[in-house]
């Protein structure tokens, strides 16, 4: 998913660029090609709200620019650049360092971990960080580690650099989501065996009763990183070096093929198959219970969520919530829901997909671990599982086991639903679709 650079007001600097880029789009003396209006408009929108006297001169300074470029001359191009540069760098200092980072690579190779972070989210981090203590700690902790004055691998640096963009993204996508109901703020990060974030739900209606939990955040991370980061990097340098090696040759158009695969361990593995569903069940559900431990779920009622942003989940819709679904593509099948049995899936139980032609049975196999709420070796004792990820558009599902209130802290399974209802989309719309009942039944405690 990207978003755009700028949603807010248009402002005059961004509608100076307009009028230039259409009296001169066809005029290579004096188009610019490198810079984008929702830049402008943000730049000159956070000039103005901090009172910047330095950014302010520099946004004036590429008004009088555009305003009559021919009296500039030769060297307009140039200098619109140099003034857009010098004041994104000024006003969007993190968002400057993550282009930096992107462009190192550009033409030459894709650095997976940085393609996962979503520029238009991380300018709203630094114009959010103004006022919020919180999403200040996130803007510092990622610009830390991509400054990497420690002089760690780059593939470590930028993992690190997500974690703390995954954070705030949870963070402005849940304020986002529930509103003003939500109080929201980070954990010390010293306190190691502390959850990410502490969270306050104020009622919605008369009667209701505030509810105080936990969130511990875990970003799934791709198979055998890092050693697999590294190894993608070289299959797209070699995919870049094919088309240039084409090109060279006198080729008109050039052609490679090459698949970011996330999922797939470090060297190939024969068993591979992106389109697996029981594999990526299985591929989720070892990663979560390999990252979550019962001592950050100690403090009181205590959500797992799961970043998968950095994974192949498969889209499959609002199938993904049940234990199985019926696709009815290409003359119709069953499919397990790769989240629910991520969540409450059991060693034994079998798994379905979409078959690859119609006539083909729709029987893939049977699981061979646990989900990560019914894994008996891990026991976890969360108040529900999570999922943040991508199916147009950023998601929040959210499933529970309804026996874990018999051991919890004074809650209720109503105190987890409302807690579910108010931090994850459609919820309600999606519980009633598939059958509430699959999401409040776990085989981890008979």
């Amino acid at each position: 998913m990207r978003t755009e650079i700028w949603t807010g007001p248009k402002t005059d600097l961004g509608d100076a660029f307009v009028k230039h880029s259409e009296a001169y789009r066809i005029n290579d003396r004096y188009a610019v090609g490198r810079i984008e209006r929702g830049w402008l408009d943000a730049i000159r929108s956070r000039a103005i709200r901090l009172g910047d006297a330095t950014l302010r001169e520099l946004t004036d300074q590429m008004m009088r620019l555009l305003k009559d470029p021919q009296a500039i001359g030769s060297d307009f191009k140039d200098r619109i650049q140099s003034a857009f540069d010098t004041s994104r760098e000024l006003a969007y200092p993190l968002s400057h360092r993550y282009l930096k980072e992107v462009h190192s690579y550009s033409g030459v190779s894709l650095e997976y971990t940085l393609s996962c972070m979503d520029l238009g989210w991380i300018r709203r981090f630094e114009d959010e960080a103004v006022a919020d203590p919180t999403m200040r700690s996130f803007v510092k902790e990622m610009t830390h580690h991509f400054e990497n004055k420690a002089g760690r691998p780059k593939t470590e640096a930028y993992r690190q650099a997500f974690d703390a963009y995954s954070e705030g993204l949870i963070c402005q996508l849940l304020r986002d989501k529930v509103g003003e109901r939500l109080n929201i703020t980070k954990i010390d990060a010293r306190k190691s065996s502390a959850p990410d974030f502490h969270c306050v739900l104020s009622p919605d209606k008369k009667g209701s009763e505030q509810l105080e939990f936990y969130i511990e955040v875990k970003s799934l991370d791709l198979a055998d990183a890092p050693h697999r980061l590294k190894e993608m990097l070289d299959e797209q340098l070699e995919t870049q070096l094919s088309l240039e090696a084409q090109l060279n040759n006198g080729a008109k158009i050039a052609m490679a093929e090459s698949e970011i695969a996330p999922n797939r361990g470090v060297g190939g593995d024969p068993a591979y198959d992106p389109w697996s569903v029981g594999k990526n069940i299985e591929f989720i559900a070892q990663k979560a219970s390999s990252n979550f431990k019962n001592k950050q779920f100690a403090l009181g009622p205590t959500f797992a969520l799961v970043n998968l942003l950095r994974v192949n989940i498969m889209g499959q819709g609002l199938g993904t919530l049940a234990p199985v679904f019926y696709d009815d593509y290409s003359g119709g099948s069953c499919e397990s829901g790769v989240l629910w049995n991520a969540a409450f899936g059991a060693t034994g139980d079998p798994v379905y997909r979409r078959p690859e032609f119609e006539g083909k049975g729709d029987v893939e196999g049977r699981l061979t671990r646990d989900g990560v709420l019914a894994d008996p070796s891990l026991n976890l004792d969360a108040a529900g599982v999570i999922f943040l990820h991508d199916d147009e558009g950023y998601k929040f599902d959210g499933l529970y086991d309804a026996k874990w209130t018999q051991a919890s802290s004074g809650w209720s399974n109503l105190h987890v639903e409302e807690a579910l209802y108010a931090l994850c989309h459609d919820y309600n719309d999606r519980r009633n679709e598939f059958s509430y009942k699959y999401s409040r039944y776990s085989r981890r405690r008979p």
